[in-house]
């Protein structure tokens, strides 16, 4: 296929982590007799943009049109909404009455951060049950995939946006070049674009591998984004690191000469080419890493399994199908997976068929495998006492390690 970006075919695959499921189609027990779905889940680089991305794409509709995902699960995740809403309120000036439209709002806890600021909101989001609940909470939102189509049609019932934001679902886009040309649109009076986005490099320097999934079509770059933005007359004009999901970009995005680029952009740059980020051999030490890990996960887990211990994986992300079906980790080495997300309790996570069980019903097991170890330090304090009691965390991102009661302090 060719470059999801510059639509080169230059391309070199350097990490094959097998066929797999996809990762957010749970299970039913109704489902389990018959085998899901398996696609390729292989990632590359293209030569001309430096574009990382997988190879395969499972249609938009299977993988959104009912979403489990939802982004106000997590304090950790509703306090960074909140903040970022308070720094690009002032950063921007935005003012009562300015238009802001947040593509993938899932179910509208971003966009519920701007109430108090007199903005008017949108939200554009293809999960049908996620746009449901954000309406009823009384966030207007449209059960759509964003594209140049519907951009047009707000445009026309709404007007224009100051501020389009997207957070964790850049990197979703089947329609990747519609979707620019519509923000394109949706900002050309002023406006501004700002995309948070999962690091790339962060990825790269902490073996992050199980952000690779289906969902995550391209992995990006100021370099590779600042391609497809200036494709469509967009500029990157602000760049900054944020901790959320282990390391994520927030780039900020205007019409082409509308803004005084800052240094910002110019460092995250350097920093990338640093760590070789437009090289295919940093990828393949990439890949390397990732089996090395294998080696070390499963050596912690074999060893507790042959000591007769329990082990439970601790919540059921994406992410965390990934690393089970890669490692083909089974319930034979970890039981079951807990999790608080009502929409996820009662089904099995695909590949690894493991039963995902209510946490706060369910008996605690000698050990802990954190699957969403991008919340560790939300998930340490809550379960500070099971620690001290003897409990541990195995944590396999980006090394793998277990927290203890001898340790504990270090990491939280």
């Amino acid at each position: 296929m060719p470059c999801r970006v510059c639509h080169s075919t230059k391309l070199e695959q350097f990490l094959d982590l097998g066929d797999q499921p996809h990762c957010d189609s749970l299970l039913l027990p109704k489902d389990l007799g018959h085998k899901e779905p398996y696609y390729p889940l292989q990632v590359c680089f293209c030569h001309d943009c430096t574009a990382v991305q997988i190879n395969y794409t499972v249609p938009k509709e299977t993988m959104f049109e009912e979403y489990l995902y939802v982004s106000g699960t997590t304090q950790t995740l509703r306090t960074h909404f909140q903040d970022s809403t308070a720094r690009l309120v002032k950063r921007l000036g935005l003012k009562a009455g300015d238009l802001v439209v947040d593509i993938g709002s899932n179910d509208g806890t971003w966009l519920a951060c701007y109430e108090n600021f007199g903005l008017r909101t949108l939200g554009v989001d293809g999960a049908k049950n996620l746009a449901e609940m954000a309406n009823k909470r009384g966030v207007e939102t449209w059960a759509k995939f964003f594209n140049a189509g519907v951009a047009r049609d707000i445009i026309a019932q709404k007007g224009r946006a100051k501020l389009v934001t997207a957070a964790g679902v850049f990197f979703h886009l089947e329609e990747l070049h519609s979707v620019t040309e519509g923000i394109a649109e949706l900002i050309r009076d002023g406006g501004v674009f700002c995309v948070q986005a999962i690091s790339l490099a962060g990825m790269i320097k902490y073996t992050q591998f199980d952000q690779v999934y289906h969902e995550h079509l391209t992995y990006w770059t100021v370099h590779s984004l600042d391609r497809l933005f200036s494709q469509y007359g967009l500029e990157i004009f602000h760049a900054g690191m944020l901790p959320i999901h282990g390391g994520s970009m927030e780039l900020l995005v205007a019409p082409r000469g509308t803004q005084k680029i800052d240094a910002s952009v110019a460092k995250m740059r350097a920093d990338e080419k640093e760590l070789g980020c437009d090289k295919i051999e940093t990828y393949k030490k990439f890949a390397k890493r990732v089996w090395e890990i294998e080696a070390e996960l499963m050596a912690i887990l074999r060893d507790y399994h042959a000591k007769g211990k329990k082990i439970y994986a601790f919540g059921a992300p994406a992410k965390g199908a990934t690393l089970l079906n890669s490692f083909h980790i089974t319930t034979e080495l970890v039981q079951c997976a807990v999790e608080v997300n009502q929409m996820k309790v009662g089904k099995y996570i695909p590949g690894a068929r493991m039963p995902i069980l209510d946490e706060k019903t369910t008996d605690v097991p000698d050990a802990y495998l954190i699957l969403a170890w991008n919340f560790l330090k939300e998930f340490l304090p809550k379960k500070r006492d099971y620690i001290m009691a003897g409990g541990k965390f195995i944590v396999p991102i980006p090394t793998p390690v277990v927290i203890d009661k001898n340790n504990y302090a270090q990491y939280a």
